[in-house]
């Protein structure tokens, strides 16, 4: 979602052109191939979208990297034995216990009353799309510049040429975040504030611009994202066209509901250096249930590290889990002097449509800021 901003490598899969997520710092050389095997596939699709350049935005990195989250973390799981045990003893004191409590960040928040209209939002800057398949998707910003509003619902997207081929929507999926991307809360979108944004997904695809002899060919003017119950427009420049694949076809625009947008990146937690494991792998749960399990966090430095300003953290389940952020249980957690280490009690919730067998796990601390440590952890699931 944006769905942006992650630091993680992109993989296109050969002729389908959707793109699998891999972890940063890929685990092993193999892993570093099939990353530069992306970029090599995703600079070519990239070429397909015209006549206007392509960029990536900041805040983007949109559905098109939905397909398979976890591609490489799987693959080591279902290599490994799921009914072995782990070589990595189990044993030490007891955890920090787990708390509920989330950060103010992804609080929930109480709705107004009051629907958004155009005269209270703007898109800041041009809508810029990426490839997806044979034609683009883009996460548009939204931002409120006035009064506190509801942003909800579904708008009308269309793009402004007098004469241009037939344009048809349909409905589509909000994009879910990845990790290490978290979002705010849905509430927040019943009370969007002045200066907060919400966002949109658009796909875009099969423009066949009729050729009138004589006449310039120019692309659409702007994209036009209309409100529900007729409550404005809001007009943008855009990045990229796509190209025709089927001139008897209209284009085809694929709009979603209003959706939050990323957490945005703020200061660092803390400038301390420290290192993350997940002891006990692989670690077993069932569909519906919670997984529990520990992160160790060890002090590889000389600096001693209190948790007086207590970090948040984000972990996800995957394939089918959603980005999870909670708040480290500082309270009760000792500092961690050179060279130390403390465990602290985890729990993350299993869907009940999770596949059963290799899943896997990802967790790091301070999402909204540092976004380390990180730690990658293998999962069993059984019914």
């Amino acid at each position: 979602m944006s769905v942006g901003a992650a630091t993680v490598g992109a993989v296109v899969m050969a002729g389908a052109g959707f793109v699998v997520v891999l972890p940063a710092h890929p685990a092993n050389a193999a892993a570093s191939a099939i990353a530069e095997t992306a970029r090599t596939a995703d600079r070519r699709i990239r070429r397909r979208l015209s006549p206007k350049a392509v960029a990536l935005s900041d805040d983007l990195r949109v559905g098109v990297r939905l397909a398979i989250a976890i591609a490489l973390l799987l693959a080591v799981a279902a290599g490994c034995s799921s009914g072995s045990k782990s070589s990595e003893a189990d044993s030490g004191p007891p955890p920090v216990p787990w708390i509920s409590t989330k950060p103010p960040q992804v609080a929930e928040r109480s709705p107004v009353t009051t629907p958004c209209r155009a005269s209270d939002l703007r898109i800041p800057g041009p809508v810029k799309f990426v490839p997806r398949l044979q034609g683009g998707i883009a996460l548009v910003t939204i931002r409120n510049v006035g009064r506190a509003c509801r942003l909800t619902g579904r708008p009308r997207v269309i793009f402004v040429k007098k004469g241009g081929p037939v344009q048809v929507e349909k409905p589509i999926a909000t994009t879910r975040a990845n990790f290490p991307e978290a979002t705010y809360p849905p509430s927040r979108l019943f009370a969007l504030r002045r200066g907060e944004s919400g966002a949109l997904t658009v796909t875009w695809d099969n423009w066949c611009d009729p050729v009138v002899k004589g006449v310039p060919h120019v692309p659409p003017k702007a994209i036009r994202i209309t409100l529900p119950a007729r409550r404005g427009d809001l007009d943008a420049d855009y990045n990229a066209v796509p190209p025709c694949v089927e001139p008897d076809q209209p284009t085809t625009i694929g709009v979603s509901r209003f959706q939050p947008s990323l957490v945005r990146l703020a200061g660092r937690w803390s400038d301390a250096f420290l290192r993350a494991s997940v002891p006990g792998q692989p670690l077993h749960a069932r569909r519906g249930g919670p997984l529990r399990f520990r992160v160790v966090l060890t002090n590889p430095s000389r600096t001693t590290v209190r948790f007086g300003r207590c970090p948040a953290y984000a972990q996800q389940l995957v394939p089918a889990g959603t980005v999870e952020v909670f708040t480290l249980n500082c309270s009760a957690a000792n500092q961690l002097k050179p060279g130390g280490s403390q465990a602290f009690a985890m729990r993350v919730r299993v869907p009940k449509e999770a596949p059963t067998g290799p899943n896997g796990l990802f967790w790091e601390l301070d999402p909204f800021g540092a976004r380390a440590p990180q730690v990658h952890a293998r999962v069993v699931i059984g019914r």
